[in-house]
């Protein structure tokens, strides 16, 4: 994946009753916010999906601004346990002790269940790499599904059954496969098997033909859109 001139990274605001939470933290995040009138300030918890560096590369630099700004409230952060050693690491880089941020960090680890105010996060392990996990987000009767970086699997099809909204990474070109990556047809078998309401595809690297992976999906029936940077959908 090479970066993309037109598509910022991985990120997904999801808001309900005065909550906000962040599905990852990739490149440009946190413009994105600020683009769409959100300030960080605002954000309640941040739940990361795997070590790959387009998403989560502005956790930190999230850290910084509330640290900087003298946050004092706790801000959730659910993930996986290596998560803590990039905690770690950015606390500690080019200090001689760990920094203070002066708020507290309220781990979820993951896979497991927790809560974020009205959100019910559940997240599951999932095929990518090591240490991958996928989120089941449910507030007010209505569920969300983000595996993240994902291959097929049945175990992306139960975190999804029957969910609103299933946002999938459609990172293969059409016809192609892989253990680690979804193509169009992929994204559909799961959404198809899961009896999801919506499909949103993402994660397209620069060059793909977003048309022709909308059009595999929809030849199945599904309900499906391209994911856009700064697109709003409420559940």
């Amino acid at each position: 994946m090479r970066p993309d001139p037109e598509r910022m990274g991985p990120s997904i605001l999801l808001s309900q009753a005065g909550t906000n939470i962040l599905l990852d933290c990739g490149p440009c995040s946190l413009r994105s916010l600020a683009q769409a009138g959100h300030d960080t300030a605002a954000i309640d918890g941040v739940c990361l999906t795997h070590r790959h560096t387009d998403h989560v590369s502005e956790f930190g630099l999230l850290l910084d601004l509330e640290k900087n700004r003298s946050r004092k409230r706790p801000l959730a952060v659910a993930g996986p346990a290596i998560v803590d050693e990039l905690i770690a690491f950015h606390l500690a880089w080019g200090r001689d002790e760990p920094a203070d941020l002066g708020f507290a960090l309220t781990r979820l680890l993951m896979p497991g269940r927790g809560r974020i105010g009205p959100f019910q996060v559940r997240g599951e392990s999932v095929p990518h790499v090591t240490h991958s996990v996928g989120y089941r987000v449910e507030a007010a009767g209505k569920s969300l599904v983000y595996p993240g970086d994902c291959g097929p699997g049945d175990e992306v099809v139960y975190l999804a059954e029957r969910a609103n909204l299933l946002v999938l990474e459609a990172s293969l070109p059409c016809g192609s496969g892989s253990a680690a990556h979804l193509s169009p047809e992929d994204a559909a078998a799961i959404a198809k098997a899961a009896r999801c309401d919506k499909l949103v595809l993402t994660h397209f690297p620069p060059g793909a033909d977003i048309e022709a992976a909308l059009a595999t999906c929809r030849r199945q029936g599904i309900d499906t859109q391209a994911a856009r940077d700064l697109a709003e959908i409420e559940i």
